[in-house]
């Protein structure tokens, strides 16, 4: 999906709406500090907070360090008219060069708990909050000798995140192991949410507008430890054999078709190492995008608009960026 200039055009979900610059001075700024009990910068240039290392300031940078400095923010979010958006480690985001006029939110340093609660049959059950590490969850789950999250070694993003876009790898989703999601709403309130409740879709929950996930009690098994290993080994040296993981990217770019990888279509095309600016096609894999150290979301969007209208003209498959796109046009 494409405007007449080429670029992705915004779609329901992807981003927050914005309403133009934010005016971040005096009265505003001293009322976000006296807010919250975690951090707050503003100004931030988001290009330090993203794994593809583009994109303009944010006009806020907001660290909650727990449910009541989460709830103080979405309350002044709506009060103020000032939009929001929560960024996991940022790796599958592209936030233009224009930046996000808003408040960005991370729970990186407030929503960092794991611990096994109990067990329901054959299943352990785990509870993680939302701002834990992915990498961090198998980690943990590994020294327990729980399986279910071994593919996922190596995706470098947070469990928030991992679950708003039903993450996987190597034929797992995220939704093969949930349980139960809690969530705060636009409104401040708490709500839970059963598996049976949630409707998760290729690379996608479907969440109330404005609905953060805050933690997840996913459901595991006891498996002998050699087998979680192995299966944990394997899975890195596939990723590490197909990857490129030495330069900035946002991870895969476009979501798989039915019936080709996108990469796949990318590759078979000859597009491998094609440029726009300090924009690259991986060499290594069709589907990844790489920061050669001076790219602008600006050439890095071009690249998508190019990669998409070439497999669409040569093969009349049209790909969809996985990718999140945020930010001031």
């Amino acid at each position: 999906m494409r405007n007449s200039k080429g670029n992705p055009r915004r779609r329901a979900n992807d981003e927050p709406k914005t309403h133009g610059p934010v005016n971040m001075e005096g009265i505003t700024k001293e009322k976000l500090k006296s807010l919250i009990k975690g951090d707050i910068s503003f100004d931030v240039p988001m290009a330090e907070h993203t794994s593809l290392r583009v994109g303009g300031n944010a006009a806020a940078l907001a660290f909650p360090r727990d449910e009541e400095d989460l709830r103080e923010l979405l309350l002044f979010s709506r009060m103020s008219d000032i939009p929001y958006y929560v960024l996991g480690k940022g790796t599958n985001v592209i936030v233009r060069d224009k930046g996000f006029h808003g408040i960005v939110i991370s729970l990186r340093r407030g929503f960092k708990g794991i611990r096994a609660m109990s067990r329901e049959g054959e299943e352990v059950l785990v509870s993680v909050e939302a701002g834990v590490d992915l990498r961090q969850l198998v980690r943990f789950t590994r020294k327990k000798n729980l399986a279910g999250l071994e593919a996922f070694v190596g995706i470098p993003g947070t469990v928030g995140g991992a679950l708003a876009m039903n993450a996987g790898a190597f034929g797992s989703e995220m939704e093969n192991v949930v349980k139960s999601i809690v969530l705060m709403k636009r409104s401040g309130s708490v709500v839970l949410k059963q598996r049976e409740d949630l409707r998760f879709r290729y690379r996608h929950l479907a969440l109330p507008e404005g609905a953060i996930i805050l933690r997840a009690t996913l459901e595991l098994k006891e498996a002998h430890e050699e087998a979680i290993v192995a299966k944990i080994e394997g899975f890195q040296k596939l990723r590490s054999q197909s990857q490129p993981w030495k330069l900035p990217s946002a991870g895969s770019v476009f979501k798989n078709p039915e019936g080709t990888p996108a990469g796949k279509l990318i590759e078979e095309l000859g597009l491998k190492g094609h440029r726009i600016g300090g924009a690259r096609i991986s060499e290594k894999h069709g589907n990844f995008i790489v920061n050669e150290g001076d790219a602008t979301a600006e050439e890095v969007l071009a690249l998508i608009a190019f990669i998409s209208d070439a497999v669409y003209e040569m093969r009349g498959v049209r790909l969809i960026p996985e990718v999140l796109i945020v930010g001031e046009e």
